[in-house]
């Protein structure tokens, strides 16, 4: 048995994990202090690049994933958002039924959103149209929704997930300049919590008929970075990325310099579970813990 298998196991068997369905994870006790710590962390390093907190919505309209080209480029993790018909008839069916979860689900309006797959595409929604004069940095959190079909793992791959994101919109100077900073933040986290980090150059996973080229380009032009934590057996996590988008979403959702020309923008995400997940690994619940990541983290506790 893996050793990550073993440990999920055993917060199984304490009640700190649970799984309601495949790839929804619930936390509790010693197991969600620790998320809840890593997530203080998370977010003071965070505020340390920007003052300008978002909260976000839980879904956003389907326009804006297509403006953003999602539907091209990841249509395979969407998940999206319905609700029951208004027909009277059909709700009197399924309060009737014997089975009204079978015939809820077969009732359900034609979606006209989608849970948020990223909490950044919220950024250029509400950007779109505007004029950038100086460069744009924002932080937000969220939980994010990605179907990966049979693959997921508790806290290491998720249908739901809680991510923290920055996001730099401006010039290309400014967007690689703020990456640069997202790295070092991301070391910065790492130390706090003990864990080894290596930053690696990293590919999106895009839809087959666009990603050989789309993919090629990214290695190409350094368009992202991952940082990789431990968690067992030799293997790793990407736990955080670090993304340049040229001037893409700045073309696609009208936002521009004062020049007229499309911004630039960057994103630096965190998934939260993944680092919660090499922290249990690193420094299993009940263990001691080094002294830098009690120094750290116990003011937060």
């Amino acid at each position: 048995m893996r050793q990550r298998d073993a440990m999920i196991a055993r917060l199984r068997s304490t009640g700190d994990l649970w799984e309601p369905a495949p790839g929804l994870v619930g936390l509790r006790g010693e197991t969600l202090a620790r998320f809840e710590q890593i997530e203080a962390l998370v977010t003071d390093l965070c505020a340390s690049e920007t003052a300008d907190n978002w909260r976000i919505p839980q879904a956003l309209p389907l326009e804006v994933l297509e403006r953003s080209g999602y539907f091209a480029s990841f249509p395979q993790w969407l998940t999206l958002a319905s609700h029951l018909s208004d027909d009277a008839v059909a709700l009197e069916r399924i309060a009737r039924s014997e089975r009204p979860a079978r015939d809820a689900a077969r009732e359900a309006a034609p979606a006209s959103a989608a849970l948020s797959p990223a909490v950044c595409y919220h950024v250029y929604g509400a950007l779109a149209g505007t004029v950038i004069d100086a460069p744009k940095i924002v932080t937000a959190q969220g939980c994010c929704w990605r179907h990966e079909g049979s693959r997921f793992e508790p806290l290491a791959r998720g249908w739901a997930f809680i991510m923290r994101e920055i996001v730099c919109i401006g010039s290309e100077a400014d967007c690689t300049a703020f990456r640069e900073r997202g790295l070092a933040i991301a070391r910065r986290l790492a130390d706090a919590l003990g864990l080894f980090g290596a930053i690696a150059e990293a590919e999106d996973p895009f839809f087959a008929p666009t990603a050989r080229g789309r993919a090629i380009l990214q290695r190409l032009r350094s368009l992202k970075h991952e940082m990789m934590l431990l968690i067992g057996d030799g293997e790793t996590t990407a736990a955080a990325s670090f993304n340049l988008h040229e001037c893409f979403f700045g073309e696609a959702f009208g936002i521009r310099l004062p020049d007229g020309q499309p911004a630039h923008s960057a994103c630096i995400a965190f998934g939260l579970e993944r680092w919660l997940l090499a922290s249990l690994m690193a420094y299993p619940i009940g263990t001691k813990r080094r002294a830098r990541e009690r120094r750290m983290l116990g003011a937060r506790a």
